[in-house]
């Protein structure tokens, strides 16, 4: 196989492994929203016990990039594609870690009361868990103008998450279980960073392609 050719699948299979990584962080949110909705501990658990699969996931990919910019010292282009498959990963782990974090306080301490969280709490991880669906398309497809409508979806999300955040914060007052009900304010927070991250994410897809640091989420 010539140079080139041989850089190129290697170019490939750093993307085909940060594919992977988006899907298993995409299944991850998926099943930290199911757990929270039906009260599923042992899915709760399940996504806890994953967590070293996807940090293994993201530090091969790193060690791959790395080695590539090393070795092959690409130029432009193919510079910003390793660059950002970097930062990628990363804010993908970052990710999963969030998503452990939720399946963390849906167990809660022993004996603790079920999370039971509203509408406009499952909405919000909804948003959340579609903004990572659609940023990583954009990332398959390196797809600036796609990337770049992130923004709104963050904003909308944003917007939800300020009034949750309002709503649960009041009823801290008169809940009964004053530990359980501060724990839902984490489960929010947690997915409106996921969706930040998003965000990040579409940034880089930017920068990818076309050369541009723009701020999604300033």
């Amino acid at each position: 196989m010539h140079t080139r050719e041989h850089y190129d699948a290697e170019l490939t299979n750093l993307h085909q492994q940060l594919h992977e990584l988006g899907t298993m962080t995409t299944t991850v949110v998926a099943q930290a929203l199911d757990a929270l909705t039906r009260q599923d501990f042992a899915l709760a658990q399940q996504i806890r016990d994953n967590d070293a699969v996807i940090d293994q996931a993201q530090h091969r990919i790193e060690e791959h990039a790395v080695s590539l910019i090393a070795r092959q010292q690409p130029v432009a282009r193919d510079l910003r594609r390793i660059i950002a498959a970097i930062a990628i990963s990363s804010e993908l782990e970052r990710i999963a870690d969030y998503a452990k974090g939720i399946a963390r306080l849906v167990i809660g301490p022993p004996k603790s009361r079920p999370l039971v969280a509203s509408a406009a709490l499952l909405r919000v991880g909804t948003l959340a868990q579609a903004s990572l669906t659609h940023v990583l398309l954009a990332v398959a497809a390196n797809d600036a103008v796609a990337a770049q409508a992130l923004g709104l979806e963050e904003e909308q999300i944003d917007r939800l998450y300020k009034q949750l955040k309002a709503q649960l914060a009041a009823d801290l007052a008169t809940n009964p279980d004053p530990a359980r009900a501060a724990d839902l304010l984490f489960v929010a927070q947690n997915f409106e960073r996921i969706a930040d991250r998003a965000t990040n994410i579409a940034e880089r897809v930017v920068y990818w392609a076309n050369a541009q640091m723009i701020a999604l989420n300033p």
